[in-house]
């Protein structure tokens, strides 16, 4: 396949002179490039996000790679990763990874590191896996010019990629494709994993203001296993319900109300088919223990907020602790070496915070994963923004106060050595904004852990 046409019909509509240099296949631009001994940082690709406003292409060499969260920060709203589903509307005569970074070919918004110096001669990417477009360093800076000049978003994947041609050692031409980081693995991304057809079912229930307790009952009762998750947890200590919970209905009606069956049947039915390694402090058997604490807190804690204008939804609130960590599902079922490395690099280094060693061995963080997918899945906002933020003690967007209660759980559950939280210190500007105290907060957590062994019980029913 040759130059996209998108693009060779631009160009030559530009009355840009160019030339076509055929390489050897590769599994990325960046191994173009080393297998065709030009320079990383000459040659240059587009990598696809979205924002609020649409769809940006990110120009920048192969040799770098975007810091999503620096250019969030610069352009004061959340960036993300751009969906398959996105890229193949747009770039229909274009194999994925190998996008030419001429966005007004393609009617898309442009940002370039403006810290960057462009080399005399650039190559870029043309569409196709096996040639790259020459062109001049003036008529690529033309191509360029309505683009948005955005400082320090990107970053040097590894300083041998900035070697003259001639210094380039065996080692470097001999770079793997494994080396490329994850979130370059993930804008190469064709397919998105699915979601499970039962989550879509509930999901479509959740969305319909007319739905009632009958229709959920019957939804959720075929499914066994989610069906006897939901009355196993009925029948908890945690709701202090004297009789016996022997239907969904009865736990939907007598017990947990509507609202909170639908969010836990959801949050189950969402990761449930998400197989991890179960050991180590990011597998299954630690997600799942986090996971039903942290919903028990947050949801406690949302519903003793004095300020009944910010205080969640009880069912909404359990959902949002209980998925917060979803990332580290996607990431062992999507990326499973990299989970692999991640997960024993965090049982080797128990000082260190899993955002850091997750940055050095990932280049991105687990809540960025997650929500990208939970956007992609149409995910209430709500989910997104906790799953993407609750790390963030500075977030004070829209539906904050989800993301919060989730960094305050994290934050208690940390004294006694469940989850992921740096340290155990309780957010004081974080309790001021939600109208509450440490002492309140300590207290919730301690009524939640009148439950203990209750909620260890439905962890592990969760990993069975």
């Amino acid at each position: 396949m040759p130059i996209a046409k998108t693009i060779k019909r631009y160009l030559e509509n530009k009355h840009i002179v160019f030339d076509e240099i055929n390489v050897p296949t590769s599994k990325s631009p960046l191994e173009a490039a080393l297998k065709s001994n030009i320079l990383p940082r000459d040659v240059y690709h587009s990598v696809i996000l979205r924002d609020s406003l649409g769809l940006i292409m990110a120009v920048i060499p192969v040799s770098h790679i975007t810091n999503v969260e620096a250019l969030s920060r610069t352009l004061r709203r959340p960036v993300e990763p751009a969906l398959p589903t996105d890229l193949k509307s747009v770039f229909t005569d274009c194999e994925p990874g190998y996008l030419p970074p001429v966005g007004e070919a393609y009617g898309i918004r442009v940002i370039i590191d403006a810290n960057l110096s462009t080399p005399n001669d650039v190559y870029m990417t043309a569409g196709d896996s096996t040639c790259l477009i020459k062109l001049s360093r003036k008529d690529f800076l033309g191509l360029q010019a309505t683009a948005l000049l955005v400082t320090n978003f990107t970053q040097a994947l590894d300083p041998r990629l900035a070697q003259e041609p001639e210094t380039q050692t065996a080692e470097l031409a001999a770079m793997a494709p494994e080396e490329l980081t994850l979130r370059q693995r993930l804008e190469q991304l064709t397919e998105l994993p699915p979601m499970p057809d039962m989550a879509a079912r509930i999901l479509s229930l959740h969305a319909d203001p007319n739905a009632d307790l009958a229709e959920l009952a019957e939804l959720i009762t075929q499914d066994p296993s989610l069906a006897a998750q939901v009355m196993r947890y009925a029948n908890s200590p945690f709701f202090g319900y004297r009789g016996q919970v022997d239907s969904v209905h009865t736990a939907i009606a007598r017990v947990m109300g509507f609202d909170m069956v639908m969010n836990l049947a959801l949050g189950i039915a969402v990761a449930k088919p998400f197989t991890i390694p179960k050991s180590g402090p990011l597998g299954l058997d630690a997600f799942w223990s986090h996971a039903t604490f942290s919903a028990s807190i947050v949801q406690e804690l949302g519903k003793t907020l004095p300020d009944k204008a910010i205080r969640p939804r009880p069912g909404l609130a359990y959902l949002v602790g209980l998925l917060h960590n979803f990332g580290h599902l996607i990431l062992g079922h999507l990326f499973r070496e990299e989970f692999l490395r991640l997960n024993s690099a965090v049982a080797k280094n128990p000082d260190r915070s899993v955002l850091s060693l997750e940055q050095e061995h990932l280049g991105m963080h687990h809540g960025e994963l997650g929500s990208w997918l939970m956007h992609a899945w149409h995910m209430p906002e709500e989910i997104v923004i906790s799953i993407r933020e609750h790390h963030n003690e500075a977030f004070n967007g829209p539906h904050a106060v989800y993301s919060q209660l989730v960094f305050i759980a994290d934050r208690l559950l940390n004294s006694y050595g469940i989850g992921d939280a740096e340290n155990n210190d309780l957010p004081l500007p974080i309790l001021d904004a939600l109208g509450i105290d440490e002492v309140h907060a300590l207290n919730v957590m301690s009524r939640v852990l009148e439950n203990r062994e209750s909620l260890e019980t439905m962890a592990r029913q969760m990993v069975a």
